[in-house]
């Protein structure tokens, strides 16, 4: 990839996703590189359901709302990012205040 510059969360996902073991760490940094640098400070990805959905967690309802809508995107760029179809929806929620 020489002249295109890369995110940290790319790089992390790549390798991540070539290991089985390392699921629980590749997930969220796939999600974090399928969603980009703004949207991945507001919105984490905590782990995935039996139903095969990402557990998002949103600091707002602002930001509940667009990652809801983007959903099929996201999910495609996970998915697409692992290799394999893991991610069937999101499972939206607002963060407990502080």
């Amino acid at each position: 990839m020489r002249g295109r510059r890369r995110t940290l969360a790319a790089t992390l996902a790549d390798i991540l996703a070539r290991v089985p073991a390392a699921q629980a760490v590749a997930l969220p940094a796939a999600f974090a590189e399928a969603c980009g640098p703004q949207l991945a400070r507001e919105a984490s990805c905590r782990g995935l359901t039996r139903e095969g959905r990402l557990l998002v967690v949103v600091r707002t309802q602002a930001w509940a709302t667009q990652v809801a809508e983007l959903a099929p995107m996201l999910c495609a760029r996970v998915n697409a990012r692992l290799g394999r179809a893991v991610a069937h929806g999101l499972d939206v929620h607002l963060a407990a205040e502080r």
